[in-house]
């Protein structure tokens, strides 16, 4: 058995350690608008879902010189966005979303992606993508200097007819290949979700 205390170790170790344990990590591919009306798309592999009240939660980092990513500032400003998960299909253009380009270029142009408008939040949807999640900013709570964690109320969902099981009124994970991201020596690695497996229900409380 390898033992790290983490406590010890500066925070590039932590993080390559736990993001190489803690895996797979679902990605959060999320649209918002500044307050000039520019869209911003970004990738974020700290994410997960809250299942009580419908709400998403995910980490944002800040960038070297302190200052907040644009998908953070403009949620602090509207409170609003878009929460999409992608498929395989869709890796090229969410990986090179991730790369850091000027608050005034729009990476869904850059990247050529299409959108359709949203019902209930101003950041427009990735039409291509299987499931958007429209939401609004629900709280904040910092994490620490460079980090902070968003929670978001979901206020809409929308999935591809082509992902959908009609019978049970909900998405069918064998229909799709949701991107996860993974991490390595050499990296950025991303991994799709591959054989799934049905059991009955456990005997344990």
């Amino acid at each position: 058995m390898i033992t790290r205390d983490l406590a010890s170790l500066p925070k590039r170790d932590v993080y390559r350690i736990l993001s190489s344990l803690v895996i797979p990590r679902p990605i959060a591919w999320i649209t918002t608008v500044d307050t000039a009306g520019r869209v911003n798309l970004a990738p974020f592999s700290s994410f997960m879902g809250i299942f009580g009240p419908p709400m998403v939660a995910f980490t944002a980092g800040r960038r070297r010189d302190g200052s907040l990513k644009d998908t953070h500032g403009n949620l602090k400003a509207n409170g609003q966005a878009v929460v999409h998960l992608a498929d395989l299909p869709l890796l090229a253009p969410l990986h090179a979303s991730g790369a850091e380009v000027e608050p005034d270029i729009s990476e869904v142009e850059r990247l050529g992606l299409a959108t359709e408008p949203s019902q209930r939040v101003a950041p427009p949807r990735l039409k291509d993508a299987p499931v958007a999640l429209e939401c609004r900013l629900n709280r904040e709570l910092e994490l620490g200097p460079a980090s902070t964690l968003l929670l978001l109320d979901v206020v809409v969902a929308h999935a591809a007819e082509r992902i959908w099981n009609a019978d049970q009124d909900c998405a069918d994970a064998s229909q799709w290949t949701p991107i996860v991201r993974l991490a390595s020596v050499v990296g950025p690695n991303y991994g799709a979700l591959g054989e799934t497996f049905r059991l009955g229900p456990s005997e344990l409380p």
